[in-house]
């Protein structure tokens, strides 16, 4: 969750007024302030390549893009958007919450809205730029280099500005691989999993590699039914279908030689997935050409089990909009009778303040499972 000061905190849940800043940075014309922004909806999924998406209404028709170098071109301009929280007696907090590529920009002509000229504005965080630069021809990964070095390297020959931040301490050497076509999916992805980290744009543009997040990290908000709570409404599912209580982690060989392995299991006792308890056992396999050693295998193989066991359930909330929460947070709720934390799946965030926030929390997508 981005930071937020206690007093911005306090007024989330009080009777508040918002506002919403929006600059461009563009090729031509440089940076540009007072973007009018008058509502929208960014969406944050952690089952995305593409985390973070918007999409903008701006007020004043002045603002189309009428050639490829105006200001909110979609051939290289990109928008900073931000969500304010307006403190009596302090002024205005304001929180981050995308940079994005500007991808779709639509109207419709004649107007329908009373004749403002508002037309929409679609945005995509900078992984996408990423994604798109696509290799000419198979290219491997340096000799000697670290999973971190080759995940940044892969970033920053397309964002050399970019900041790329590692909070996994992972020193894990990465094997000669042959990454095809897709820098991300085939280079960034696979070696990110390899350590059992995720890679994604943050709010200001830059990126992070941090760990999988786990229910066990504790959450960073609570949520509530009831009167004087935050929840408006709450859907809630439970299932066994992305739960299991064993992992099997190997190599990928092509030299004829036997691939390394290496399996892990939930072996606490007062665990509900306890591999000799009434769950049963539910094997994961995943099998990566990453992994070339035993100890890599288990660190994988415990990255997936932190990741399967105790994550069998589904919430869907409406809420009272708190603009840090970021997907992978974990949240608190209380539904009155019962106490859980749950990891957030995916969150939007409203830029009006007739609208409610949706935030959902379920199992996370894994890696594709072969074996």
């Amino acid at each position: 969750m981005w930071p937020m000061s206690t007093a911005a905190h306090n007024m989330l849940v009080a009777d508040h007024d918002i506002d919403v800043r929006a600059t461009a940075y563009t090729p031509s014309l440089g940076s540009v302030s007072g973007i009018p922004v008058v509502t929208g909806t960014i969406t944050v999924d952690a089952t995305s390549q593409i985390r973070r998406s918007a999409t903008l209404s701006i007020a004043d028709p002045a603002y189309w893009p009428a050639d490829p170098l105006a200001i909110l071109s979609p051939l290289g301009s990109e928008l900073f958007v931000e969500y304010g929280i307006v403190i009596p007696g302090q002024g205005t907090e304001w929180v981050p919450v995308i940079r994005g590529v500007i991808t779709d920009v639509e109207r419709t002509r004649p107007s329908t809205d009373g004749g403002s000229g508002a037309f929409t504005v679609k945005l995509a965080d900078r992984s996408v730029k990423v994604a798109q630069a696509r290799f000419d021809a198979p290219t491997q990964t340096v000799t000697s280099a670290t999973v971190v070095a080759e995940i940044r390297r892969l970033i920053t020959e397309v964002l050399p500005t970019v900041t790329v931040t590692d909070y996994t301490g992972s020193t894990m050497v990465a094997p000669v691989i042959e990454i095809e076509k897709e820098r991300w999916a085939d280079g960034v992805e696979k070696l990110a999993d390899a350590i059992g980290a995720e890679v994604f744009a943050d709010p200001l543009g830059n990126f992070s590699i941090r760990p999988q997040p786990v229910v066990t990290s504790g959450p960073v908000w609570a949520v509530s039914v009831g009167e004087s709570g935050t929840v408006i409404s709450m859907d809630e599912k439970t299932t066994r279908e992305l739960t299991y209580n064993r992992v099997v982690a190997s190599g990928q060989r092509s030299d004829g030689t036997a691939p390394v392995t290496a399996t892990v299991s939930d072996t606490d006792p007062t665990s509900p997935t306890y591999i000799g308890g009434a769950f049963g056992v539910k094997t994961r396999f995943f099998v990566s050409n990453l992994l070339t050693t035993v100890p890599q295998c288990t660190t994988a193989a415990e990255a997936l089990l932190a990741r399967t066991i105790g994550m069998h359930g589904s919430i869907a909330l409406s809420l009272i909009t708190n603009p840090a929460l970021d997907a992978g947070d974990v949240v608190h709720i209380h539904d009155g009778e019962h106490h859980a934390d749950h990891i957030v799946d995916t969150v939007t965030i409203p830029l009006s303040p007739m609208e409610a926030q949706r935030l959902t929390t379920r199992s996370l997508e894994l890696p594709s499972e072969i074996g």
